[in-house]
């Protein structure tokens, strides 16, 4: 029996509401068919349809702009560079996170970039080497209350992760962040890295991400063959984020309307201690934690893990709310 393509190739002018069952849009500016072929080859686990299209690298910005009007998530496949992303995300509030090995990215210097604007609000980077970031910028970046992650504290338990991506309007992956041996065509021939298998399991964290618009996928060759691993590690990348995309549940702790949705948990840290606040998801397992705007008199929910509870559980203040905290109200 025959496989119905999943993924289906149409021009930019197509791209409308009316297309049926679309989870998300490729759009493809690598001139490369064979990693649509490579998507194929691979078995979707219900029945949703994307969409590939090629409007050509000049032509990015309004593609990617079409999608945002439409409400579709678009994953933009860039080659082996990044382009400049400055038009694109520059909107006042933005969030960002980044995958990569280390504080250079081939193209666009999207690092540079966001240490200088001042409408990126939120940033994360994950599975960074500490011996490939300058130190001088980490810590610029760790003074705006940006996060990180590095690759040995995401190797120990890769799910405190996914709060750093969870409520990112942009998410960029290198390819290049993945180990050479897992990854042959890695023009930076690293022997340390992210296996392939890790880098799957961030791309459906993106794809069960609650506020996603675009994510930029960059660092392998246009040549790639069909039956080449290049094609085929892009193609499971891909599979992984649009089946968390076709998986995802809104959910906002926030909303009054919702409340059986959420379980709450409220942990005392002592007789002088802080109450804090856990929420978490009945229906997909993700957790929030209560951070107080002290000036304001509210709370925001900020994305946290099931760690962050059991630590406050056992009497300590977990970093990451100390962390907000600090950020949310600067004294």
């Amino acid at each position: 029996m025959n496989q119905k393509p999943f993924a289906v190739k149409i021009p930019v002018a197509a791209l409308s509401s009316a297309m049926p069952e679309c989870v998300a849009v490729i759009i493809n500016t690598t001139g490369n068919d064979n990693l649509t072929d490579s998507l194929n080859s691979l078995y979707p686990l219900s029945d949703y349809r994307v969409y590939i299209t090629e409007p050509g690298i000049n032509q990015l910005d309004n593609t990617i702009a079409r999608c945002n009007e439409l409400g579709i998530k678009s994953i933009v496949l860039c080659g082996s560079t990044l382009p400049d992303l400055s038009n694109i995300i520059n909107e006042e509030g933005t969030g960002i996170s980044l995958i990569s090995s280390g504080d250079t990215t081939d193209g666009f210097n999207l690092l540079e970039f966001i240490s200088n604007s001042e409408s990126v609000i939120n940033f994360s980077h994950i599975g960074y080497q500490i011996y490939k970031y300058n130190p001088s910028l980490l810590r610029s970046l760790r003074d705006k209350f940006f996060e990180d992650m590095r690759l040995g504290a995401l190797r120990n338990d890769i799910t405190l992760s996914e709060p750093l991506i969870r409520s990112k309007q942009y998410v960029v992956a290198d390819l290049k962040s993945v180990r050479i041996s897992d990854y042959p065509a890695n023009s930076d021939n690293s022997p340390n890295g992210l296996y392939a298998e890790e880098l799957c399991q961030l791309a459906r964290y993106i794809g069960m991400n609650q506020t996603l618009k675009s994510f930029f996928f960059y660092g392998f060759k246009e040549e790639s063959e069909y039956s080449s691993t290049t094609s085929q590690l892009v193609a499971e990348v891909l599979w992984h984020m649009i089946e968390g995309v076709a998986a995802n549940i809104s959910e906002d702790p926030s909303d009054k309307s919702t409340e059986e949705k959420f379980i709450k948990k409220i942990v005392s840290l002592g007789e002088d201690g802080q109450d804090i606040v856990f929420v978490t998801s009945i229906s997909t397992a993700r957790w929030w934690m209560e951070v107080p705007q002290v000036k304001e008199g509210i709370n925001q929910y900020i994305p946290c893990s099931h760690q962050d509870y059991l630590t406050a559980f056992n009497g300590e203040i977990p970093m990451r709310w100390l962390f907000f905290f600090q950020k949310i109200n600067p004294f």
